[in-house]
């Protein structure tokens, strides 16, 4: 059994952890890669010559195609194409082909860089090194979705050669083509930051321009307005991943809607806890550590030392307090009523000590402590086992791992098939994280389901609240991570929703079994009574049973209810516990048995530590930045260098 205040503090840990994760996610993406500009001269490679051909399109898309030659003037592996996303510019279908001087094929790779604001290709091989006078011949080419221009909705502005290369361009031909005639007082071109007077071709269509030499971070840009209306925007792409990730959504709402039912709780009220059979074949009381088994799905510890207030209660041990230390005297044997019950027991007192004069067998928590926490661990283990599968319905557990699941496999392949989108074979492996809101969705629902009956109506929404808010903030934090040139933030919106509210329903597709259900309405119809009792009914049964306050006591503290019990007795004419001496207590304090059973139980279930030695060490880290385009001297450029 989870108390509910342990259940209160992990909720509002995993909870403080999902706000400050989100904050943190926020942070880093906001900081992560921020642009640094470098002015250092790549002496390193020339381009001999750059050839630059643009394709407008209507939707304020283009075509690029970009041919290099490339001369090395010392060893190096290669070159790196920068092309800047970083002002909401997204790159499509990216490939590059390139020949080393000898007409062998070069391979390349394509990554994000500085915090996903530049998408890189990396020519060459870290195992080779091309030689003084070596050339690579590199086209690369890729569609170049851009966004409104924020300054004219009407202007195609882009930097056709970037201010970002390095090295010197002997001679750069620039090519742009536009969707449709324009005048030639509509385009402009600049050059080195110079503007340049240029002549349309092919009809009002055509810029072209060879620039000559370029010196190191000098680029071309060339801008142009078109007729009002006639730009239109890019189509939304992720059509098939929303469709996907809404299926999902209204698939496991309507599972958890319309397929099977509960049978509704119909709680019996019961002044003693449900009977169950016993290894004798006669009926006996459930154990305590079955009641906190079956009432939050979990065994912990102390639900397997509420045992020793439970034999106490029923003859089978007395308790004693002699000079700060606690003694158990063994009065008899159990009847048990698990096997697991009597292997405790005996466990218990196996090192116990038998006085001569009296005969009495006797074992002192001291002696216990350090040693007898694996004895529980065991005890808890034959629980978990003896209601393995015996809560849920298979198929519906069966069904409710599958959406989680799914869940799991739309976020992290969704996330990460969006960046093919870029390249060819191109995965980003930050799309992995994307199974962060469905790992915490499963814990936090699969506990709130487990302790949902032992919770009161405020503390269930409560509950409710903080896990579906926690859900959200994770699913949102996970998606600022996602490149945004890969998916827009429209698509990441979405896909965060559909991926928090799968996982978030999954552990509620479970269905109660029968029996479940039947035990249940036992045990909460006991734990209702113990809870809401009256005072005067209570001094009727201590007439009854003077002892019934300490026969319920151990059920009390499984079911998380053991203050209130206490509370109900204040004021009431009440006995010692037969089964308890010592302690100097003159005047009989209830709460000395609840303060009794809190030290044993750590005595018990107290673990030494381990002593262990080690070393660890540390590395440092290096990281860099590069500067691209847009904010706003038109979209794209970027630029390039050796490595």
């Amino acid at each position: 059994m989870l108390s509910q205040k342990k259940l209160t503090v992990v909720f509002g840990i995993l909870f403080a952890t999902a706000v400050l994760f989100f904050i943190g996610i926020t942070v880093f993406a906001s900081l992560y890669g921020e642009e640094v500009t470098t002015q250092t001269i790549d002496s390193a490679m020339t381009i001999n010559e750059m050839r630059v051909d643009v394709d407008w399109h209507k939707d304020r898309s283009c075509k690029i195609t970009q041919n290099l030659t490339v001369e090395f003037n010392y060893e190096r592996h290669g070159i790196y194409v920068d092309i800047p996303v970083n002002s909401g510019e997204r790159v499509r279908n990216l490939t590059a082909s390139v020949k080393d001087s000898h007409g062998f094929d070069v391979n390349y790779k394509v990554g994000h860089e500085s915090g996903n604001r530049i998408v890189r290709i990396t020519v060459g091989d870290a195992n080779r090194y091309l030689g003084v006078g070596e050339q690579l011949y590199c086209t690369v080419e890729y569609d170049y979705l851009t966004p409104e221009h924020p300054e004219d909705k009407n202007a195609l502005d882009l930097n056709v050669v970037g201010t970002g290369w390095s090295c010197f361009i002997l001679n750069a031909v620039v090519t742009v083509n536009f969707p449709t005639a324009i005048q030639d007082s509509a385009v402009s071109v600049w050059v080195s930051g110079q503007e340049r007077d240029v002549s349309l071709t092919n009809g009002g269509k055509t810029v072209t321009l060879e620039t000559g030499r370029l010196m190191p971070f000098h680029g071309v840009r060339v801008k142009a307005i078109m007729p009002s209306g006639l730009l239109t925007s890019s189509g939304f792409e992720g059509i098939v991943t929303i469709v996907i990730g809404v299926v999902l959504v209204v698939a496991s709402i309507l599972l958890m809607v319309f397929l099977g039912k509960d049978k509704p709780l119909t709680p019996v009220v019961g002044f003693y806890p449900p009977l169950t059979d016993g290894k004798s074949g006669r009926k006996r009381h459930m154990l305590p550590v079955q009641l906190g088994k079956i009432i939050d799905g979990t065994c912990s510890s102390s639900d397997v030392t509420s045992l020793i207030f439970y034999w106490a209660s029923e003859g089978y041990l007395s308790i004693q307090d002699v000079d700060g230390e606690t003694y158990l005297t063994k009065l008899k044997e159990i009847d048990p009523v698990t096997e697991y019950e009597r292997t405790l027991f005996v466990e218990l007192f196996k090192r116990a000590k038998r006085n001569k004069k009296t005969g009495e067998v006797r074992v002192s928590i001291s002696s216990l402590s350090g040693s007898f926490a694996n004895k529980i661990n065991a005890v808890k283990s034959a629980v978990n086992k003896e209601y393995r599968g015996g809560f849920f319905r298979s198929g519906f557990t069966a069904l409710s791992v599958g959406m989680a699941v799914a869940a799991a496999l739309f976020a992290v392949l969704g996330s990460m098939l969006c960046t093919l989108r870029i390249s060819s074979g191109f995965f980003n492996l930050i799309g992995v994280i994307t199974v962060i809101p469905v790992v915490l969705a499963s814990v936090l629902g699969s506990m709130l389901v487990r302790t949902y009956f032992k919770l009161g109506d405020i503390m269930r929404k409560a509950f409710l609240a903080l896990y579906l808010m926690a859900v959200v903030l994770v699913s949102v934090a996970v998606m600022l991570a996602v490149p945004t040139d890969a998916m827009a933030w429209t698509e990441k919106i979405i896909f965060a929703v559909c991926i928090g509210a799968t996982a978030a329903i999954a552990p509620f597709l479970t269905r109660r079994s029968d029996k479940y259900t039947e035990q249940l309405n036992e045990i909460i119809g006991f734990r209702n009574f113990i809870r809401d009792v009256e005072k005067s009914q209570l001094e009727m049964m201590l007439k009854d049973d003077p002892q019934y306050y300490y026969n319920i006591l151990p059920y009390a503290n499984v079911l998380g209810v053991s203050k209130i019990w206490q509370d109900k007795f204040a004021g009431l004419s009440i006995e010692p516990p037969t089964y308890y001496s010592g302690g100097n207590v003159s005047v009989f304090d209830i709460y000395v048995i609840s303060r009794l059973s809190s030290s044993i139980g750590s005595s018990l279930t107290y673990t030494p530590p381990k002593v262990s030695s080690g070393s660890f060490s540390g590395g440092g880290f290096s990281g860099g930045g590069h500067s691209g385009g847009g904010s706003f001297g038109g979209f794209g450029g970027g630029g390039g260098g050796s490595w």
